[in-house]
């Protein structure tokens, strides 16, 4: 069994989404919808735009892409978030970075899957002490709102919990075999929509790692247990209905104001997609 910070959401949400996306592998009988009332093709261009914008970062990255941003008469907010990103101070990251890196972490029987949209740390050449090293995890985030997300609701996201525990956990290879330990890590949100307020930063503990490996190891072991549809029932928070696509299965409207961050999946695989909050 392979999890993945995607499929934990998931399960958190609702069980039996869950079950319907990963076990049944259940096509979805509707078009997303986004907050606010976006219509669904309006709402899945979006989602389309910030995928682009995270193939246009790994290639500059990489170095094989022009640095010209597209055109802002053909793609205006693409155009503007890349200009952004390209006035962007990098230079507190650490010089070794690694773009779209994919790391399975052992989690008992199972793995989890992540993968990062950037990964920055120290090596042999800038540190040589593998205990000295900083490793910075760094997502690029296209959120809407009227202000960006507080840390602490940063701090509280499983994809926080997941991607830094993975890192502990199975990040040994990037640190000359070395297990990295919780202090040496952080994570980092790039927000697109807020030039202002651009970073927000998540550090990291022994005691927060402990706590990600109780829940992380727990949700694991709660969903290997489980067998069949009735082991997977649905959720009790209609809330979680509300932009749901299988909620015409389950006979679920949701409810009309939820006041919701959703982790919105175009695709059923771990591609890592923007996120809007309302």
């Amino acid at each position: 069994m392979q999890l993945s910070q995607h499929s934990l959401s998931d399960f958190v949400d609702c069980p039996r989404r869950y079950y319907l996306h990963y076990v049944a592998r259940q096509a979805w009988p509707l078009l997303e919808s986004g907050p606010g009332g976006l219509d669904p093709l309006e709402y899945r261009s979006y989602l389309t735009r910030g995928v682009v914008l995270h193939r246009m970062i790994e290639r500059h990255m990489l170095g094989i892409g022009a640095e010209k941003p597209p055109e802002p008469n053909q793609e205006p907010e693409l155009a503007l978030w890349y200009s952004r990103f390209l006035a962007t101070d990098l230079s507190t990251l650490p010089a070794q970075r690694v773009p779209e890196l994919a790391l399975v972490a052992p989690l008992g029987d199972a793995g989890l899957y992540v993968r990062y949209d950037l990964l920055a740390f120290d090596d042999e050449r800038t540190v040589p002490d593998t205990s000295a090293r900083r490793f910075v995890i760094v997502d690029w985030k296209t959120i809407r709102g009227n202000s960006p997300p507080s840390t602490s609701w940063f701090v509280r996201r499983l994809q926080t919990r997941a991607y830094l525990y993975s890192l502990v956990a199975g990040g040994a290879p990037y640190n000359d075999g070395v297990p990295i330990t919780p202090d040496q890590c952080s994570m980092r949100y790039w927000l697109a929509n807020f030039p202002g307020q651009p970073w927000a930063e998540v550090g990291y503990s022994a005691a927060g790692y402990a706590a990600d490996a109780r829940m992380i190891q727990s949700l694991a072991a709660d969903i290997a247990a489980r067998a069949t549809q009735s082991d997977f029932p649905l959720t009790t928070d209609e809330r979680n209905c509300t932009y749901c696509t299988y909620r015409t299965l389950c006979n679920r409207v949701g409810a009309p104001d939820a006041d919701l961050v959703i982790d919105d999946e175009p695709t059923a695989d771990d591609s890592d997609v923007p996120e809007l909050e309302y």
